[in-house]
């Protein structure tokens, strides 16, 4: 596959389909949030378990991006009590293979810096 010369992008960075693909995900809970709700629909509840240094501020914001980006979806439940479902959307899985080679590569990339520092 050919690819656009990185210089078509160098003076609006955000243009580079990476750059802007990259940033779409980039945060500091983003990609544990990905990582989590391509195993399975979580309620906000359990992401908050999971991931407890995170304040759920943050949780609620990274998540209203995600779903703004459309990589996510929201949906409220029949339950008395407010609760919403978190799930990748049908965009969002299609980064779920991408996310699962970045997690090989950097899997592999600390075994080769333990190896060298070895």
């Amino acid at each position: 596959m050919k690819i656009d010369p990185p210089e078509l992008y160098a003076d609006d960075v955000l243009s580079c389909p990476v750059a802007a693909a990259v940033q779409t995900f980039s945060g500091k809970w983003k990609p544990i949030l990905l990582h989590m709700l391509a195993e399975r629909k979580m309620h906000f509840a359990q992401i908050s378990r999971a991931l407890p240094k995170a304040s759920k501020k943050v949780l609620t914001e990274q998540l209203r991006e995600l779903e703004a980006d459309g990589l996510i979806t929201r949906t409220p439940t029949d339950e008395r009590r407010v609760r919403v479902i978190y799930a990748m959307s049908e965009n969002g899985k299609q980064l779920a293979p991408i996310l699962l080679q970045l997690y090989r590569w950097e899997k592999l990339r600390r075994v080769e810096e333990l190896n060298e520092a070895a």
